[in-house]
């Protein structure tokens, strides 16, 4: 059909989803937090995928008397994060959308605790609000391998935590450069060795 324009097809998404994720550190806990979403499959369009945005939460909900080097500095932690999601999604229909978007929540579900969520998806073609409240995402979640409630796996963020050493809270590797420790000293010379 000569002459005619094609129109194209858009799909917007937009909410919020609030996490709580792993990390002894507020710096830990937000670089696992954006290690997550970088590592989850996209949302997409054809000239731009969705957008993630993270806001911490205000105040603290975790405590602790010493910093990570076992200081009497204490630590104010807030492991509760809003994740914002945003976009325009270009050449898309609803039913893709809608596809994509609970791949990536699914995902993101096994990696860290959704605790709320409130998404609105729509097209030409569909418009639905995904929500909660069944805490079915909730219940996605894979603990840790070190909780009561894990199923003996490691989560999938362990990978990013430091490893704490032997008879110490303090990372292994610092263990070992600064303190007589045989037995991590032993642990530690093995992964060094590894690592070559």
């Amino acid at each position: 059909m000569e002459g005619e324009r094609l129109m194209s097809h858009w799909t917007y998404i937009n909410g919020t989803i609030e996490v709580s994720t792993l990390g002894r550190t507020q710096e830990e806990i937000e670089y696992i937090l954006k290690t997550v979403l970088r590592h989850l499959p996209k949302v997409t369009g054809s000239e731009k995928d969705m957008n993630t945005y993270i806001i911490k939460k205000e105040g603290h909900n975790l405590y602790c008397s010493c910093d990570e080097f076992e200081r009497a500095n204490p630590l104010r932690l807030q492991e509760n994060y809003i994740i914002v999601v945003d976009g325009n999604l270009r050449d898309r229909e609803f039913k893709e959308t809608y596809k994509e978007f609970q791949k990536w929540i699914c995902r993101l579900a096994k990696r860290v605790l959704v605790q709320n969520v409130l998404v609105q998806i729509y097209g030409y073609k569909g418009s639905t609000i995904i929500t909660d409240k069944n805490m079915n995402y909730m219940n996605m979640y894979e603990y840790p391998s070190w909780s009561k409630d894990s199923s003996g796996e490691p989560n999938w963020c362990e990978y990013l935590m430091w490893r704490k050493g032997a008879n110490s809270n303090l990372p292994m590797l610092l263990t070992y450069k600064y303190y007589n420790n045989e037995k991590n000293d032993e642990i530690a010379e093995m992964y060094l060795e590894l690592k070559k």
